[in-house]
């Protein structure tokens, strides 16, 4: 009965088209077009086309983000059901991540950290995230030792979405790891990241967390002194891409915005960390208003040629336009095995106070390490 239905409708269907088609060839009108509708409206009918095979969803995040063996990948599936569930998400973190699927089909993974607390984030094999994501599957963290400054700044619950000054500012967000911790730990965070590839990943997995975009911005810019557009190249790796003064000449190279800080923050700053491959001083000359005009508590930067004159006289006009107390120089222990972060304390990391170096410009005193920490309260003292 449902068959016969179906075919007189199909029928009456065919039988309109031949109408008009007649119609359009009594009028002479519409000749070639007419012939190319009924052509396709035929062919349609007759292959069961149905308007809502062109509906069906892409590739679904847990397709995506292939199942492994591993006993992280494992212990994380019902969690990573939690995350991914319902419509909260509306699509977009699929959406984000279908591009991925591009240059080499990177093997995507869904992955918890063994950071403390631990936070799930997107990572990638098979792609140019060796020095990030690499390091976070073999050991459950990134930069352990800036990790554990980041829990002791913003952990014990100092950090409170619901009240002030508890923004985070992300400068050179990479993939996110930084501003995931951040933000589980219980901040406002916003991120900068100008690579469009890695920032895919981070906006994947700010949807993730925060799929309102409420409390985790991501601005597709760099930070720098003026509003302009730069050459951005990559390198081997996500992890020391950077801004370039050359013209675009390799394929990899991007045409990216750059934006002041100072146009972008109206508030105090909890903790501004600074990771952009030897433009730290463009970064900071665009947030002078930001480090004068506003409390920004904590700065971490890294900072390329250290021990150049011009360089420690960044530090100096760094720490006097912040206003800033104590100044440490640490290193990042990034291959060390083992470590227990929920028990790590930074009394066991080797770090440096170096605010009398800093302040006094004692340039014949050799600093020893990449990564600095700016603040306004002695660690030791807590």
């Amino acid at each position: 009965m449902k068959s016969s239905s179906n075919m007189r409708i199909r029928d009456l269907k065919l039988s309109s088209c031949c109408r008009c088609f007649h119609w359009a060839l009594a009028n002479k009108l519409g000749i070639v077009l007419t012939l190319m509708i009924y052509l396709v409206l035929l062919l349609l009918f007759r292959t069961g086309f149905r308007p809502e095979e062109f509906n069906t969803p892409a590739t679904g995040i847990s397709n995506l983000c292939r199942n492994n063996s591993d006993d992280n990948n494992n212990n994380n599936n019902e969690e990573k059901k939690t995350l991914m569930s319902g419509d909260k998400h509306g699509g977009m973190v699929d959406a984000l991540l279908s591009a991925l699927e591009t240059n080499g089909k990177p093997k995507i993974r869904f992955y918890k950290t063994a950071t403390f607390p631990a936070f799930p984030m997107f990572v990638c094999e098979n792609c140019k995230c060796n020095l990030i994501c690499s390091r976070t599957l073999r050991l459950g963290y990134f930069a352990p030792i800036e990790t554990t400054i980041f829990r002791h700044i913003l952990g014990n619950g100092v950090c409170d979405r619901a009240a002030p000054n508890n923004l985070v500012v992300d400068v050179g967000a990479n993939m996110g790891y930084f501003s995931a911790y951040a933000f589980v730990l219980g901040c406002r965070v916003a991120s900068f990241e100008p690579n469009q590839n890695p920032r895919r990943y981070l906006e994947a997995s700010a949807a993730l967390h925060d799929p309102h975009h409420l409390s985790w911005k991501v601005y597709r810019a760099a930070i720098g002194k003026e509003e302009k557009k730069v050459h951005f190249t990559e390198e081997g790796s996500w992890g020391i891409s950077h801004i370039t003064k050359r013209k675009l000449m390799q394929v990899q190279d991007l045409e990216v915005q750059v934006v002041l800080l100072d146009t972008i923050v109206k508030e105090d700053v909890f903790l501004l960390k600074i990771d952009t491959e030897g433009y730290e001083a463009s970064v900071i000359a665009g947030s002078h208003n930001v480090l004068r005009n506003y409390n920004v508590k904590n700065v971490i930067v890294e900072v390329k040629n250290y021990n150049e004159h011009v360089v420690r006289d960044f530090l100096f006009d760094l720490k006097q336009g912040g206003r800033f107390t104590h100044v440490y120089n640490y290193f990042e222990e990034y291959d060390k095995p083992g470590m227990d972060l929920s028990t790590f304390d930074l009394h066991q990391a080797t770090m440096y106070d170096i605010t009398d170096v800093v302040m006094n410009k004692r340039y014949e005193q050799e600093l020893k390490h990449e990564d600095f920490w700016f603040c306004k309260e002695p660690f030791l003292n807590t």
